[in-house]
C-alpha cells in the first residue's frame, strides 16, 4: 500500500521541494488535528489538554501550510527524521487497530479517494500548495471498518 501511496505523490509532485515538504507537514499536522478534535477527555484536565493540543495543531498545521512557520531537516538528522516517519505509520496503524478498525481496506479507499482528487490526471493546487479537491473527488467510504 505505501508503493501505491508514494505513487500518488509523485504524481503529485514529480520533483519535490522544500516548499512542499513544508505544505505535506503541515497537511500530517492537519490530519493528527483533526484526530484530536473527535477525541472526548473522560475528566476536565484531559478535556483541556486535548483542546490545547488542539488549537496548537491548528496554529502549527496552518501556518505551515501558509508559509509563516518554516523549518529545515538538517542532514545529520534525516536518519532519525525517517525514522519518525515509519514509527508513525506503524503507531497509527497500531491505534486503528486497538480501535478495532479495518486499516489494511481503510487505506485501500483513503488512497483511492485521493486518486479522484486530480483533474484530467493532474493536481491542482491552490494558493498556498495544498491539492484541491475538484468536482471529481470522491470521500473514502469507510462505512463497515470502523
Amino acid at each position: 500500500m505505501i508503493d501505491f501511496i508514494e505513487m500518488w505523490h509523485e504524481k503529485a509532485r514529480p520533483v519535490p521541494n522544500d516548499d512542499h515538504l513544508r505544505v505535506q507537514t503541515g497537511c500530517h499536522f492537519e490530519e493528527v488535528m483533526e484526530m484530536v478534535a473527535v477525541m472526548s477527555g473522560d475528566d476536565e484536565y484531559s478535556s483541556q489538554l486535548l483542546d490545547r493540543l488542539h488549537t496548537a495543531l491548528t496554529v502549527v498545521s496552518l501556518g505551515l501550510k501558509h508559509g509563516t512557520i518554516k523549518f529545515r531537516v538538517n542532514p545529520s538528522d534525516r536518519a532519525e527524521f525517517l525514522d519518525s516517519l515509519c514509527d508513525q505509520i506503524v503507531t497509527g496503524v497500531g491505534v486503528g487497530h486497538c480501535a478495532g478498525m479495518n486499516m489494511s481496506e481503510a487505506a485501500r479507499r483513503v488512497n483511492a479517494s485521493n486518486w479522484s482528487k486530480f483533474k484530467n490526471g493532474k493536481p491542482e493546487f491552490d494558493k498556498n500548495g495544498k491539492i484541491e479537491k475538484p468536482d471529481t473527488y470522491t470521500p473514502p467510504n469507510l462505512e463497515g471498518l470502523y
